[in-house]
């Protein structure tokens, strides 16, 4: 979908004003955001309304702080602007702002009128799908909403695991926002890895890859590559790291 509308007044709205009152600009330009987001990704073949990018994602491109995403995110469904359903966030109020003249492809607008001339029908049937997503998706492609009962992330615990159990690796000499945000989101993802155990055998595991320990030479004259922490708690490294990619 290359456009929605937009009505002029959306600011008055009781339910953004909301969000202006308790975020001031940042929430509701985060909204409006994950709307284009939302929006971008709709097509005849994807009526679902789902949000796909996930809070590590949205943060990163907004310069927003992660568990700010998140607190805000998390208040925008209690509001009703978004839905929450098993950590999947819909917007289906965007079905009712789909118009035929937004797209010039037919197909398209066969299925936009399909929808529009049974609006509760589609919202059901997009449930269904949602569902059926839910069970092959992954958890990294989900937004988490905070749970303030969680135990908070031990970050310079879990350094101090790292340095212990890979100390051929880069130390890590500065913490930043973004190594931060990364941890905590590992953290968060999965209750099994909020435990120090957990983490000694993970960095452990690591260490028993060549690869990631730079004993393997690398191509055409380069140096070997050699993971460091901030490598790791990237979300898409992390995830092939637990899948064994880098241990054969």
């Amino acid at each position: 979908m290359q456009w929605f509308k937009h009505d002029t007044d959306a600011h008055r709205d009781a339910k953004l004003r909301r969000v202006k009152m308790k975020y001031g600009m940042e929430g509701y330009g985060l909204y409006w955001y994950c709307l284009e987001l939302v929006a971008g990704d709709i097509s005849r073949n994807n009526l679902t309304f789902e949000l796909e990018h996930d809070a590590e994602i949205i943060a990163d491109d907004t310069n927003i702080n992660y568990q700010l995403v998140q607190e805000m995110m998390s208040y925008m469904v209690d509001l009703g602007l978004f839905e929450n359903s098993n950590g999947v966030i819909t917007c289906m109020k965007l079905a009712k702002r789909l118009d035929q003249s937004m797209t010039s492809n037919p197909e398209f607008r066969k299925s936009i009128a399909k929808m529009l001339e049974n609006h509760d029908t589609v919202m059901t049937e997009s449930e269904i799908v949602m569902q059926e997503l839910e069970q092959n998706r992954t958890e990294q492609n989900r937004i988490h909403i905070v749970d303030s009962k969680l135990s908070p992330c031990p970050h310079e615990k879990i350094i101090s695991l790292y340095h212990e159990k890979l100390p051929a690796l880069p130390q890590v000499r500065s913490w930043t926002p973004k190594r931060k945000t990364w941890l905590t989101a590992r953290w968060r993802e999965d209750k099994e890895r909020q435990s120090l155990e957990w983490w000694g055998g993970f960095f452990e595991y690591i260490g028993e890859s060549q690869f990631l320990t730079g004993n393997v030479p690398g191509r055409d004259g380069k140096p070997p590559f050699m993971a460091n922490l901030e490598w790791i708690l990237n979300q898409t490294n992390f995830t092939n790291i637990n899948e064994g990619k880098y241990h054969r």
